[in-house]
């Protein structure tokens, strides 16, 4: 009876006021309220921001207040971000109005409150589901106030990591003096926005001995579902590695494993973790062929008995022993030297031919040379003369070594030998 009675007073007041028929149907009516759209408006590594139109009809023949509403965000059943909106308009009658309820998504938030979706993102999840749960509250005259609950659904990206790929670690250039690898890789962003290129550090160690540090840094981001290479260079110099360490030189290679980590700080959702990955493989250590001068042995003298033909000659071979310490075999391609006999140059010369020495084996390279000593007269005659049981030498130069070892390029191995010699 109270209820019927104050309709019947609304509908008088309403008719007195606006002159508008209004009957009990109409009163019976609720506001409508209906989903126009939904939609992410920005995407970033640190969040999503989106927007939800939700259209409130009136269906009154009367103006009615603007109601308050209030929402929350839930993902996974979880709420995490509320608000409200509040407007002193009216809706006209028998009239709509299109409201936008913004909402934000935080990456780091949503991490650090609901583990299962961040673990979602590592196992490859791109998206997540989320819903807006609202409450329109109307203030109606006569009727007082009215709460009408409606809920709206929609997927939001997760965000996920970069990621190293393609990683490969291989010999650019070795000889013997030291190895250069390179280590190539790719950074992958698989979102579809950009992140910051993430800081990389890596650490080059040698049987368990850190040997080489360095870092990669970017200014520039990683562009949205991109690839980015990636190359290190890692030089080896391998005095420096046996001043720094005991590594066997008797083993022909060493456990060479290069350590990648970078740090994700920069991206708030996944600060205090690493990404960080391990290549391995196998240094070669290339031995410095040895090489040693025998000596010289004089197969004739001609000297006083050319002095009037104006050809005195001494026909001599000087020998060098090359011995390749290495488990590969190695290819001389010239000798060049440079002989000195009690401390004059008495000739400089070389062999054109290419000698084969096998691994873990040691070869002797005889050279027959013959010079003619017609400026060296008084020294050698006097060397003669005074029957010198020893003599002094120094010879010096360069072997060119070459080999079928892949990367392998050709090196000079320098030489200086000094002794005494039997005249």
């Amino acid at each position: 009876m109270k209820r019927t009675h104050f309709l019947m007073m609304f509908i008088l007041i309403i008719s007195l006021c606006t002159c508008v028929s209004l009957s009990t149907t109409d009163l019976a009516k609720d506001p409508v309220i209906s989903l126009d759209s939904v939609e992410l408006t920005r995407v970033a590594f640190t969040g999503a921001d989106g927007l939800c139109k939700i259209t409130v009809e009136n269906p009154y023949p009367v103006a009615i207040p603007f109601p308050r509403i209030e929402w929350e965000l839930f993902i996974a059943d979880v709420a995490l971000t509320t608000g409200a909106i509040e407007s002193e308009t009216v809706i006209k009658a028998k009239n709509a109005a299109i409201v936008d309820v913004p909402f934000h998504v935080d990456y780091a938030d949503l991490y650090n409150t609901i583990a299962s979706v961040k673990d979602a993102s590592k196992n490859g999840a791109k998206e997540t589901g989320f819903n807006i749960v609202m409450t329109a509250a109307f203030n109606l005259p006569v009727l007082g106030e009215k709460k009408l609950p409606f809920e709206v659904e929609g997927k939001t990206p997760l965000l996920q990591a970069p990621r190293f790929s393609g990683m490969a670690l291989s010999i650019g250039k070795i000889d013997f003096t030291g190895v250069t690898l390179n280590c190539s890789f790719d950074v992958e962003n698989p979102n579809a926005f950009e992140l910051p290129f993430p800081n990389i550090d890596w650490d080059y160690s040698v049987d368990n001995n850190s040997f080489a540090k360095g870092g990669v840094e970017r200014a520039a981001p990683l562009a949205a579902h991109s690839v980015s290479p990636v190359a290190i260079h890692v030089d080896v110099k391998y005095a420096d590695m046996y001043e720094s360490f005991q590594t066997s030189l008797a083993a022909n290679e060493a456990d060479g494993v290069l350590s990648l980590a970078s740090s994700l700080a920069a991206i708030p959702a996944f600060a205090g973790e690493t990404l960080s990955y391990n290549l391995e493989g196998k240094l070669p250590l290339l031995k410095t062929p040895s090489i040693r001068f025998t000596g010289i042995t004089v197969r004739n003298v001609n000297i006083f008995e050319g002095l009037l033909a104006g050809n005195s000659k001494i026909d001599f071979t000087i020998g060098f022993e090359i011995e390749n310490k290495n488990s590969f075999a190695i290819h001389l391609d010239s000798l060049a030297y440079t002989l000195a006999v009690n401390g004059s140059e008495w000739m400089t010369g070389g062999t054109p031919n290419k000698t084969e020495v096998n691994a873990n084996q040691k070869v002797v390279i005889p050279i027959n040379a013959t010079i003619t000593v017609f400026p060296l007269i008084r020294e050698i005659g006097a060397l003669v003369a005074s029957r010198k049981a020893n003599v002094p030498y120094v010879c010096e130069g360069g072997v060119t070594i070459t080999s079928d070892l892949p990367g392998l390029e050709p090196f000079v191995a320098p030489f200086n030998v000094s002794g005494v010699t039997r005249f």
